[in-house]
């Protein structure tokens, strides 16, 4: 998923302060002269739990240490779940597609959601996520969704696409930048092809027409900087790109805009899970419910962060702001969100991407 790792800027002042007074009171809070807890947390570089400004607010409340690990990617973090020795993490995010695999082989904690005082604020259909649940048990508290659709020039593109079939279209040919994952790949192309894109019924029609997509494609990008840099230097008019990075470019004061089109397109939700072996489970919970606070969730989504599940924050965003970053509720009814993919499906799709590269 996944930057959508990009935070624009710290979080306001505000923050600090009105965090300062709250919180989930079953964890030690300023215990005077006792030795610091350290909270091992797994996320993504520049996410949010290595905020400046977070840090230090909740670290002075609960005297403790976050200590930040990063990962590369989803794969990295289950093999670090696998691997970890008790007590080596507490926190990590994990998204639907190592969920039910990090839940089926115990990595992970049941959630207890009664401690979270902040959990009834978050809209029903994240409450409700069905990959953070087995046997009616939760095991993860979803914490921050976005989308994956187009982003495109409005110095050179006046009206927003209406579809993905944006992405294939000839008359950009040599203007677009399409992601190099074959997650986005299959999925992107089977919107375009009226294809269930979790689901999809005919990859031989989905490699044709990736295969025709790479002939008017300008370049395949990795980074959410790479797509930036493009952009910037007017290499690019039209690519597949994350809400989050859209939203921070456009801050920057780049001629950026983002749509998810009528037909859909990619929806991720993050989630944050406590490590099986966790020896602070307290501080977890104390952390998760920070993290899904509306004061938290806002300041991050209105400084450029992605979109929050929280419904307070949700609205007090600026509506125009919202729309223009794809986190409206609208965009959100319109997101086909990624499922958990089994290991033979994910090889199949990434034969096919890796085949379509050599084409």
């Amino acid at each position: 998923m996944k930057l959508k790792k990009l935070l624009a800027g710290a979080l306001i002042c505000s923050l600090v302060l009105s965090m300062a007074a709250c919180g989930n009171k079953s964890a030690s809070e300023n215990t005077g002269g006792k030795e610091k807890t350290k909270l091992y947390v797994v996320n993504w570089k520049d996410y949010g739990s290595d905020n400046a400004d977070f840090v230090a607010a909740f670290e002075k409340k609960y005297n403790c240490e976050i200590v930040n690990t990063y990962m590369s990617s989803e794969e990295e973090l289950l093999t670090k779940l696998r691997t970890s020795k008790a007590g080596e993490i507490d926190v990590c995010l994990p998204n639907c597609s190592i969920l039910p695999a990090a839940i089926d082989e115990g990595l992970l904690a049941e959630i207890d959601n009664s401690k979270l005082k902040n959990f009834d604020g978050m809209f029903d259909k994240f409450k409700t996520q069905k990959e953070c649940f087995k046997d009616n048990k939760m095991y993860a508290v979803p914490f921050v969704w976005g989308s994956t659709a187009i982003a495109y020039n409005t110095d050179v593109i006046k009206e927003a696409p209406k579809s993905m079939s944006a992405l294939f279209d000839k008359k950009y040919s040599g203007r677009i930048a399409f992601r190099d994952d074959y997650n986005d790949a299959v999925m992107a192309a089977a919107i375009a092809l009226g294809q269930d894109p979790n689901n999809p019924s005919d990859l031989d029609a989905i490699k044709a027409k990736l295969v025709e997509q790479k002939a008017l494609n300008k370049t395949y990008w990795k980074t959410g900087d790479e797509f930036s840099k493009l952009f910037a230097g007017k290499q690019i008019d039209i690519g597949l790109m994350w809400s989050g990075q859209a939203a921070s470019m456009k801050k920057e004061g780049q001629p950026i805009a983002f749509t998810v089109p009528e037909d859909g397109a990619i929806g991720w939700v993050d989630n944050w899970a406590i490590a099986s072996g966790s020896k602070n489970k307290d501080l977890a919970y104390a952390f998760i419910d920070w993290m899904i606070s509306k004061d938290f969730q806002y300041n991050w989504a209105a400084s450029g962060g992605p979109a929050p599940v929280n419904k307070a924050a949700a609205d007090s965003i600026d509506p125009a702001y919202a729309a223009s970053a794809g986190m409206d509720e609208a965009s959100l009814n319109r997101l086909h969100f990624m499922e958990y993919r089994t290991d033979k499906v994910k090889n199949n799709w990434n034969e096919l991407w890796t085949e379509v590269k050599a084409e």
